[in-house]
């Protein structure tokens, strides 16, 4: 009888998760259940999970920003039930079906000589990608290669709000300190939609 069950229930999850000596999944990770669809999806080829059975997967944000997939494949099954009556709440790891966020209109540039302003973009979708995630990011003047994510004390001299929104407010900017810093937003879905990437050319100016 086989540890790994063939069907994406809550148990066999934490059956999978106990035989790698974490229960349903560490801190760091989650036990991941994947059909054929599902394997064959590009959203989940480009997180690393490319065949179907039981996966281990995480992801974090790298020191420039970017987002890393780590996935181990822990059993191959050759008959998986379809996830057609799914129990694990994983879409945002393992995408049931196709569907694709596109930027329509990219973040502009921002001049302020009030001290406040936004950067806008626009999403265009197809398929069922659920809910939109958003995380605002920012690179220095300076820098190349490196992008941070945002929050409200981020940079001295400005304030940011709705950092997890379509639109990023900025308030407060008082001096030329921040002069061409330049902003960003990585896009994710509930639906485990591929993750997009704004073009990274909204440069903020102080000016009149």
């Amino acid at each position: 009888m086989s540890l790994y069950g063939r069907v994406d229930s809550t148990d066999n999850q934490t059956a999978v998760g106990l035989t790698r000596g974490n229960g349903a999944g560490s801190a760091t990770e989650t036990i991941v259940f994947v059909d054929e669809t599902e394997a064959g999806l590009e959203e989940n080829k480009s997180r690393g999970i490319t065949a179907p059975g039981w996966w281990a997967y995480r992801t974090y944000t790298d020191h420039n920003g970017n987002t890393r997939h780590k996935a181990e494949h822990l059993m191959f099954l050759t008959n998986p039930e379809a996830n057609a009556d799914e129990t694990l709440s994983d879409d945002t790891i393992a995408a049931d079906v196709a569907s694709a966020v596109t930027i329509s209109a990219q973040p502009a540039a921002s001049t302020s000589s009030s001290g406040a302003g936004t950067f806008t973009l626009t999403t265009a979708t197809t398929g069922t990608p659920g809910a939109l995630s958003y995380q605002w990011q920012r690179q220095t003047a300076a820098a190349t290669v490196r992008w941070v994510d945002i929050a409200a004390d981020t940079d001295s001299g400005i304030t940011y709000a709705d950092f997890t929104t379509a639109t990023l407010a900025y308030s407060g900017l008082a001096a030329d300190t921040l002069d061409g810093y330049k902003y960003r937003v990585k896009i994710t879905s509930a639906g485990g939609t591929e993750e997009v990437i704004s073009d990274g050319v909204a440069t903020l100016t102080f000016g009149t």
